[in-house]
């Protein structure tokens, strides 16, 4: 999906969680899973502004692989995908 018709504006960043494998036999309802903490960025937006007007760009980029704040960003749906559109600052570490 890395051509998606989405225009993530400023410092957002447009993620597909991945959902970690399941171990073990037991199974909880969804309520009770834990959400996703690791994805994929899919989009960015160019960047926020400084006092001087002058764009500041992302550390992030298309296709690295994030870790990121569990509670972070709104959910969203988009061609019957779930992606999650957050700030930049919502990650805390690019996978290498």
């Amino acid at each position: 999906m890395s051509n998606v018709n989405l225009n993530v504006l400023d410092d957002s960043v447009l993620i597909k969680p991945i959902s970690e494998e399941k171990q073990g036999g037991i199974v909880l309802p969804s309520s009770a899973e834990k959400k996703p903490t690791k994805g994929e960025v899919i989009a960015t937006g160019q960047g926020s502004r400084s006092s001087s007007g002058d764009r500041m760009a992302l550390t992030v980029k298309t296709g690295d692989k994030v870790f990121y704040r569990q509670w972070a960003g709104t959910e969203i749906e988009h061609d019957n995908e779930k992606l999650i559109v957050m700030k930049e600052s919502d990650i805390l570490a690019i996978v290498k």
